[in-house]
């Protein structure tokens, strides 16, 4: 009798339980983006349709109510690209700033999180303190100390603060390539900047090294693996992923914080040439896509998941 009982109850069984671990798994991922994808149809979508639409028109604002478009075919991105004295200057530097202070982010970002993830008393508090930079990034504690650091290095002291100048010394007495020491020498001086763009960074990081199994260190050392092979072998194995993560991440915030926003608000909303912001948000924003791609195809060839 107790055998018949249990066949109902098999029988019973949802959808959800005769589904394979790799269905289970893309369900619950498909779950877990759903409130993105509902943000990104309600909210972000439709303006985004309208600003590529106004971008090929001349659109005025009705006195009324509404706006007016009368259509000018691909004369917004003339303006924008050959016209205007300062969009593609500024297009140039954002990428050329981009590109430059991203790898400095994530390898800052990931050997702190190695020195934090380490065994030693006060490693919390040691945790706080690399993420009060995203407490601090607001606009006027931001601005505030951007213009004490640029007053000390006007005065002379940059060497003093930074360092620099003898990182410099020290480095092209080694033989080392010009192009290298500037790029060093500019990866200092913006260090406060470096530091403030990497706590987010840090935290991922970490979290990705505490979930290494021990095992695996404990493999290398016993097949006598010394420890920048370790590092290089078995470290950053495990957290490339989250190196894709971080590398997208910081590619999406160093252009969201662009000198290109503050220029399409500029044309937009106070000189009144929505047309023109249109136009130049498009291509900032196909700009944006393709150097992600590209980043992403990239990264992603190397990237190493690991399977229990």
């Amino acid at each position: 009798m107790s055998v018949n009982k249990a066949l109902p109850r098999e029988r019973k069984r949802g959808w959800y339980y005769r589904l394979s671990f790799p269905k289970k798994t893309a369900l619950w991922g498909v779950i877990f983006l759903l409130p993105w994808l509902l943000g990104f149809f309600l909210l972000f979508l439709t303006p985004m349709v309208e600003m590529i639409t106004y971008s090929f028109h001349d659109v005025k604002i009705v006195p009324l109510g509404g706006v007016s478009k009368t259509p000018v075919g691909l004369e917004n991105y003339r303006q924008a690209l050959l016209v205007d004295a300062t969009y593609v200057p500024q297009l140039v530097s954002t990428l050329t700033e981009t590109l430059l202070f991203t790898p400095l982010i994530i390898v800052f970002s990931l050997l702190c999180a190695i020195l934090l993830n380490g065994n030693f008393r006060g490693r919390t508090v040691a945790r706080a303190i690399f993420f009060i930079p995203i407490i601090m990034a607001t606009g006027l504690l931001m601005q505030r100390v951007t213009n004490l650091s640029g007053q000390m290095m006007g005065e002379g002291q940059s060497e003093n603060v930074y360092g620099a100048e003898s990182i410099a010394r020290l480095i092209m007495s080694l033989g080392i390539g010009k192009e290298l020491v500037q790029y060093l020498l500019n990866a200092v001086n913006n260090i406060f900047e470096i530091v403030s763009l990497s706590g987010i960074q840090i935290l991922i990081f970490l979290a990705a090294l505490q979930g290494i199994s021990p095992s695996l260190y404990e493999v290398a050392k016993i097949e006598g693996a010394t420890g920048y092979e370790t590092f290089w072998k078995v470290t950053v194995v495990m957290v490339s992923p989250m190196i894709f993560t971080c590398t997208i991440y910081t590619l999406a915030d160093l252009f969201m914080r662009s000198d290109v926003v503050e220029l399409v608000y500029t044309i937009g909303f106070k000189q009144s040439r929505h047309g023109l912001a249109a136009a130049m948000s498009c291509v900032f924003v196909l700009m944006n896509v393709i150097v992600i791609s590209i980043a992403a195809l990239l990264i992603r060839k190397v990237v190493f998941y690991y399977d229990d």
